[in-house]
């Protein structure tokens, strides 16, 4: 699940601000001194109206229902010499016409850095979310691309990270806060650490569960080229479930960033994960590759973005399980006036050691995609489609497909870019 942003649809006209140029590696003052100083400040109401064929995924049946939707989406961007600052509060409410009443979510995300001097950087980063049935899970989302000046170039994001199999039957409650630093002993050499502190809730009718994750991070990167950066980096991590369960993790890692053209990167990081995992009764240790990989296209019209990653005990509302992920990203300006954005995702969790009675599983797998076509039909107003699909397939009967469909209206208050 992890420390990643989770904004809503507001920018589709707007989608990619990105120059061209690939970013330079973390280390290079030349980063510092080429951000391109001003701010945006805006806020999206949208309206729409759709159906979905099976909005809780329930296994036993599938009222499929139409529905009306409602949010707000505000948003503050501010770069400058020393500084990138990025903050996004989103408020949503659905309405369905018969059995499934009215859902909310609800998110904010901040993230900001600074140069203190020309050899210190530090950065931080809040998150906070409500999410019912995994709503959240299928939203386009798209926001200004504002790269950090410390660590890995971010993106546009368009889908966030979303639930795990178990939190899109119930309700769950996301908070973390991350924070660190980077020192640059030469123009070559820096050392970076960061912690934080994760807190997950999940309600549902056949389960509460809770768990708070501590991950601190010590990373080394040497740049060796205009072009190639080499590192290596360990991850200390404690996880404490609401219940007797903990899991302990240490995992080492080489890492490596390479500009592949001025625009496509590579980033990738490989390593081995050694846990502790105790469960109240017994304790056991593990040990599993852990890796993650980031290949993006950035051009003035658009991005693609592919991910991959595996966890070797990662944490879930049911317990510590062995998590592969994917996915890849997608977003396009086709004209003046319209854009494109298309998102798919996988999880897919084994090897697990269930905390919830009565509810153990020894596998399942998580499906997500996503898509939004807008176009802009005035000075502030703008117009689309949303299409999206969730399939969960597990350990006995799988619920039925969720596909949704709907059209939606949004006007801005604020700048237009």
């Amino acid at each position: 699940m992890g420390p990643l942003i989770v904004f809503t649809a507001a920018l589709a006209a707007q989608t990619t601000t990105a120059s061209g140029q690939a970013p330079a590696p973390p280390n290079d003052t030349a980063t510092t001194a080429g951000q391109k100083a001003g701010q945006s400040t805006y806020l999206d109401i949208e309206g729409g109206v759709g159906y979905s064929s099976n909005p809780r995924l329930n296994v036993t049946s599938s009222n499929g229902e139409a529905f009306g939707r409602i949010s707000l989406h505000a948003v503050h961007t501010r770069t400058s010499a020393r500084t990138t600052t990025l903050l996004s509060a989103y408020a949503e409410n659905l309405t369905y016409t018969s059995h499934y009443g009215s859902q909310q979510s609800l998110s904010f995300y901040g993230r900001h850095d600074a140069a203190v001097s020309e050899h210190v950087r530090v950065f931080g980063d809040v998150n906070a979310s409500y999410q019912q049935g995994g709503q959240l899970d299928t939203t386009i989302l798209v926001v200004p691309n504002v790269p950090p000046l410390t660590g890995i170039p971010t993106t546009p994001i368009i889908l966030p990270p979303g639930g795990d199999f178990l939190t899109i039957r119930g309700k769950e409650y996301q908070l973390s806060a991350h924070g660190g630093a980077q020192f640059a002993f030469s123009p070559f050499d820096d050392v970076s650490v960061s912690t934080g502190v994760e807190r997950t809730v999940f309600r549902s009718a056949f389960a509460d569960t809770s768990y708070t994750t501590v991950p601190v991070t010590l990373a080394y990167d040497r740049r060796l080229s205009e072009r190639t950066t080499v590192g290596a980096r360990i991850t200390a991590q404690d996880t404490e479930y609401n219940g007797p369960a903990s899991v302990r993790m240490y995992t080492p890692q080489l890492t490596g960033r390479l500009l592949l053209s001025p625009t496509v990167s590579l980033y990738g990081a490989a390593g081995v994960s050694f846990a502790r995992v105790d469960d109240g009764v017994s304790t056991r240790h593990t040990t599993g590759l852990s890796a993650n990989a980031n290949l993006c296209s950035t051009t003035a019209s658009g991005q693609l973005c592919g991910h991959a990653a595996i966890d070797q005990e990662a944490a879930t509302a049911a317990g510590p399980a062995k998590s592969i992920s994917g996915g890849i990203d997608y977003s396009r300006r086709l004209d003046a006036d319209s854009t494109i954005a298309v998102s798919l995702s996988v999880n897919r969790y084994s090897s697990p050691i269930s905390i919830i009675v009565g509810q153990p599983f020894s596998h399942a797998t998580y499906f997500r995609a996503a898509g939004e076509y807008s176009r802009r039909i005035g000075n502030r107003w703008f117009g689309g489609v949303n299409l999206a699909a969730r399939k969960l397939t597990q350990v006995g009967p799988d619920p039925k497909s969720d596909f949704s469909a709907s059209l939606f209206i949004r006007y801005r208050f604020g700048d237009i870019q």
